[in-house]
């Protein structure tokens, strides 16, 4: 085959090379190679763990309340105010001040909304922890949408399935950690696009510098 017929073929190829985008995140992982979805992914589960833990406690807590007064306690509004304020306060002592953290709920008609600038490191977690609360709410919910149906739910339950939230959230989150460890050799500070555009614009200031003092050289030999 001729040189001139191989050409063609050589620069398709390098054109190939030049429009397959670097990856910047591990394979197999939502989560990039960024410092920052590291600091999340940490963050959120430490936060995770102690939503657990605090879920063990209050489960232990109301089950020896029932006992007491011989019959189920119902969840109400306040129940679950008083709850979610501790699971919360301990939540918040637990997280990185770093870190990025969204919301996502499922409502009473079983909509799962989750916070549209969620990242995709989180994102994954957050569908995982919702899809426990859309199962008890597609099994228990009326059809009159008036009607909350967990108000016939008991405290206890309430937060057995919050804990299996929970539970599911942090299966994802140490996945994606342990996917993030194994593909990433290392962790940059800067989204990558930012971190070469840095870098680029390092090299051009060097460059320039560099112009500046051989033309002051340059001068200073005319004296």
């Amino acid at each position: 085959m001729h040189t001139t017929r191989l050409l063609p073929l050589l620069l398709v190829g390098v054109f190939a090379l030049l429009i397959i985008p670097v990856d910047s995140g591990a394979q197999g992982s939502a989560c990039g190679c960024s410092q920052q979805d590291k600091i999340d992914l940490d963050s959120r589960i430490n936060q995770v763990t102690t939503a657990m833990k605090e879920y063990d406690a209050l489960i232990s807590e109301w089950e020896t309340k029932e006992k007491g007064a011989g019959e189920p306690l119902m969840l109400n509004s306040t129940h679950r105010g008083n709850v979610q304020g501790s699971v919360g306060f301990r939540m918040s002592g637990a997280g990185d001040p770093n870190a990025r953290a969204f919301d996502a709920v499922t409502d009473p008609a079983c909509h799962i909304t989750i916070n549209p600038n969620a990242t995709p490191c989180l994102r994954g977690a957050l569908e995982d922890h919702e899809a426990v609360h859309k199962k008890a709410c597609d099994k228990n919910t009326s059809s009159n949408p008036f009607i909350d149906w967990r108000s016939s739910q008991r405290v206890v339950d309430y937060m057995k399935e919050e804990k299996a939230g929970y539970q599911k959230e942090l299966e994802r989150l140490t996945k994606e950690r342990d996917q993030q460890q194994k593909n990433c050799q290392k962790l940059t500070k800067l989204d990558p696009s930012m971190q070469r555009q840095l870098e680029q614009g390092k090299a051009q200031q060097e460059r320039l510098q560099s112009a500046s003092k051989r033309l002051e050289s340059f001068g200073k030999s005319l004296n």
